[in-house]
């Protein structure tokens, strides 16, 4: 089976040992996303993934205090993923890649009912150009922004990413109301043709359709995603936009219209990274703009600290509704494979009847204005 190479998220000398922390971290990201590893033979299949639990404490649900087993850990799902690439000669590649989630408390598989593989399906080639897909697949909005670590959601996991005060903006997912509403914590779309551009003097170029399957209606539930990016030598840039519409907003014919555009930047052993995002339902006007800024610091070769600041502003349509959130994970590295974390998040919401949400899937908001939550989890890559 293959194994997966783990990469610094901040590269240093070759074979220094100082950046042994932060290298697990983003191996583990790598693994749970579905990153294929370079082939070392003509052809490989290999079977990867993150297993992680956890007990959080919320504030806060519904007007009550909460303790309960994470189904996963906050900073990355559990998922299972199987990968594979077969040499074709002359620079090209045959790939596929086939990834679940799943709770570790019960074995149930997430995501949408009755997939199973609820995280990401694929197959397609690679070429000198670049990489084309498909199948179901995440659009640029992670790929390029989360990915990229712009996103609060890539220092904090999934209560880095973004919902807040916002019960009637509407996202068709699984969990409604405003659960990940600019996709950076990674929604896949199905049916789609992806094509993601090999570096050309730093400069990677993504496009993405996803097609509605209506006949006689071409657009009717269909999906469309961009990227640009340019990677220098301490950090990168890039932009996403991603417009889904959806069956469940106007019969499939509007949908929810996503941009973002983010940088990062490191300095010895810390980085920084500033992300802002517009997400609007065309169907309903409504409106929430949002800014994260991380800080990430490498303490030791098994110590990492990372704290971000979220800012998430609604329009009319959502009351005019705001929200502040302030979240933060140390990391301690037990191997390469294996680590501990505490993650705490708080959030203050302000406006007409505006409860605090942080990104989850408990069923309920706060029943106030402010609500916090704190978990210890283990988390292991393979």
């Amino acid at each position: 089976m293959g194994r997966p190479h783990a990469t610094s998220r901040f590269p240093t000398t070759k074979g220094g040992p100082m950046f042994r922390s932060v290298h697990f971290r983003y191996a583990a990201f790598a693994l749970s996303i579905g990153w294929i590893p370079p082939a070392v033979a003509q052809s490989s299949v290999s079977i990867s993934g993150v297993l992680g639990e956890g007990v959080a404490y919320t504030s806060n649900v519904g007007g009550h205090s909460s303790v309960y087993a994470l189904p996963a850990g906050v900073l990355r799902p559990n998922s299972l993923i199987f990968s594979g690439q077969e040499d074709l000669g002359g620079g090209y590649k045959s790939l596929f890649m086939l990834g679940t989630l799943f709770g570790m408390n019960n074995g149930a598989v997430l995501g949408a009912s009755g997939s199973l593989f609820s995280r990401e399906s694929y197959v397609g080639l690679v070429t000198p150009y670049g990489t084309l897909t498909f199948g179901q697949q995440r659009d640029f909005m992670f790929d390029t922004l989360t990915l990229q670590q712009y996103s609060g959601a890539f220092y904090q996991g999934i209560w880095g990413a973004h919902m807040g005060p916002f019960a009637s903006f509407g996202v068709p997912y699984v969990v409604r109301q405003a659960y990940d509403f600019d996709r950076l914590n990674g929604e896949a779309l199905n049916n789609a043709v992806k094509f993601k551009s090999m570096p050309f003097d730093g400069w990677t170029f993504g496009a993405m359709y996803s097609f509605g399957g209506v006949p006689g209606q071409f657009a009717n539930s269909s999906g469309s995603s961009f990227s640009v990016a340019y990677q220098f030598a301490n950090g990168s840039i890039g932009a996403a936009y991603t417009y889904a519409r959806s069956p469940l907003i106007e019969h499939g014919n509007a949908g929810i219209r996503n941009t973002g555009i983010g940088g990062r930047y490191r300095f010895g052993r810390t980085q920084v990274a500033l992300l802002g995002t517009v997400s609007r339902n065309t169907s309903t006007g409504a409106q929430i703009d949002s800014v994260d800024t991380s800080i990430s610091y490498a303490i030791s070769p098994f110590w990492n600290i990372a704290g971000t600041y979220t800012y998430m502003g609604g329009n009319a349509p959502l009351d005019n509704n705001h929200a502040n959130q302030l979240a933060g994970t140390l990391t301690y590295n037990l191997s390469k494979r294996t680590s501990v974390y505490a993650t705490l998040a708080w959030q203050r919401a302000s406006g007409r009847s505006a409860l605090a949400r942080i990104n989850s899937t408990l069923a309920e908001p706060s029943g106030s204005a402010v609500q916090t939550s704190a978990a210890l989890s283990i988390q292991h890559a393979f």
